[in-house]
């Protein structure tokens, strides 16, 4: 069989995996705030008072907004967490004198940089790769913990800029969100020599993503407790109230194109530019991608001293819109690592990764201090109490986001590589798991 029908099946193989999709019909985008709006649902209570059942859900309250837009940045980090890289593990390079290919550095390269070697003109490299993501933190929130807090005041009814009349809307809903996402990537990459300096490659990853929310939310009755004790209940009758989401969602997510060039080429070191175009083929209300179209650019340079090889990469990433729903901000990504061939069958990478989010959504929890009146005359002036809780809030600003990884690359027979690496968080900012990891496989021809 010949290569171009060999990758003409391999790629068909691969847009059969990536076409079917999830039919997932639930939207795990919105499901943080639609699951609290049903959540947060009040009984109603004796005469003469209204019924209070949707008086602390307001879509446009403060604490919703936070929740929209901790969500938002929970879904564009996740949709654009990285993929392994797609550069083959045997690089060629043509010697005229001897008139074959000979390899152009003993070790298999990185895991997730990039180096500027080639992989040889009319060369391919296929490879699988399968990666499993349990996020704990993003910033120094615990998501698993229940480190995210929410505060939920009520409506202002009467329109007066305030919670103090009636007296009933100094009551607020404190809550605790306990989130556990999980995400699994396995990625089909494929690479091609067009020249001996120019390599054009892809990436399409399939994505499974599992979120589960729980919320144990209190009525916290700062106006109400001596005078109207039951004007405030959930469903339940209580002042208590646990519930709980949860939902997943498959399919193919954001396609990568990548193109690179080695403009600089001496015996023991190189120069590379890079160009990745991310498509939005993912599916961005249910996270499995960013909804958006992202171009990266990129420089490379590599060293190769004896069995060691250090690498470096720069780069910054465009987007070029940002949906209705979600802010996806540009990004500013640096890596700086080595190759070291062990042994001319194993490779160990180690390398340190930066991304930094530009004018992104930073989340946070605040203590935030809560003004009520317990007096019910309206006429007579209000009887002021106050109260601290923590709050979730949400504000424009830089993020950055440092991640390590380390693995091993082992060749056991012939042209296939197997690869074992772990990913893990060097600080506690942007969306953070504390280990994930990797194994693929790649075969050169």
């Amino acid at each position: 069989m010949s290569l171009f029908r060999r990758l003409g099946l391999c790629l068909a193989v691969i847009t059969l995996f990536a076409a079917r999709g999830s039919g997932q019909a639930f939207n795990l985008r919105d499901l943080l705030t639609e699951f609290l709006r049903q959540g947060i649902t009040l009984a109603p209570p004796a005469a003469p008072f209204p019924s209070h059942e949707a008086h602390f859900i307001a879509a446009d309250s403060p604490q919703f907004l936070a929740v929209q837009q901790f969500s938002g940045a929970l879904a564009n980090q996740l949709s654009s967490f990285p993929i392994a890289s797609s550069a083959g593990g045997f690089t060629y390079r043509f010697d005229p004198a001897l008139g074959v290919f000979t390899r152009s550095a003993d070790s298999f390269g990185p895991v997730y940089a990039e180096r500027a070697d080639t992989i040889g003109k009319g060369k391919f490299n296929l490879g699988i790769n399968h990666s499993h993501f349990t996020f704990d933190h993003i910033g120094d929130l615990s998501l698993q913990d229940g480190a995210v807090r929410l505060v939920f005041t009520h409506q202002d009814i009467n329109h007066d800029q305030s919670n103090l009349e009636p007296f009933f809307e100094g009551d607020i809903i404190t809550a605790q969100l306990f989130l556990k996402i999980k995400t699994d990537i396995t990625a089909f990459v494929l690479s091609y020599g067009v020249s001996d300096r120019l390599d054009v490659g892809a990436a399409v990853p399939l994505v499974h993503v599992d979120l589960e929310a729980q919320t144990a939310a209190t009525i916290q009755r700062i106006a109400t407790s001596a005078t109207a004790p039951d004007i405030h209940r959930f469903v339940n009758g209580g002042s208590t109230e646990t519930f709980r989401q949860s939902g997943s969602a498959s399919g193919v997510g954001d396609v990568i194109l990548r193109g690179k060039y080695q403009f600089l080429r001496g015996e023991r070191a190189g120069l590379a530019i890079a160009e990745d175009l991310r498509l939005p083929t993912g599916e961005e209300r249910d996270l499995l991608g960013t909804g958006t179209t992202q171009a990266k650019t990129f420089l490379i340079g590599s060293l190769h001293v004896g069995s060691f090889s250090p690498h470096v990469n720069a780069g910054y990433t465009w987007t070029s819109k940002t949906s209705d729903q979600t802010n996806i901000p540009d990004e500013i990504s640096y890596t700086a690592g080595f190759d070291w061939a062990v042994s001319p069958r194993m490779t160990v990478a180690a390398d340190v990764i930066g991304r930094d989010f530009v004018h992104t959504q930073v989340v946070r929890v605040v203590n935030t201090t809560f003004e009520a009146n317990t007096n019910t005359n309206p006429t007579a002036p209000p009887t002021i109490v106050t109260a601290t809780f923590p709050r979730l809030v949400a504000e424009r600003g830089d993020s950055n986001s440092l991640l390590g990884s380390i693995g091993v690359k082992i060749n056991p027979f012939g042209n296939f590589l197997l690869t074992v690496n772990g990913l893990f968080s060097l600080n506690r900012e942007g969306l953070q798991d504390n280990f994930a990891p990797l194994v693929a496989v790649d075969y050169s021809f």
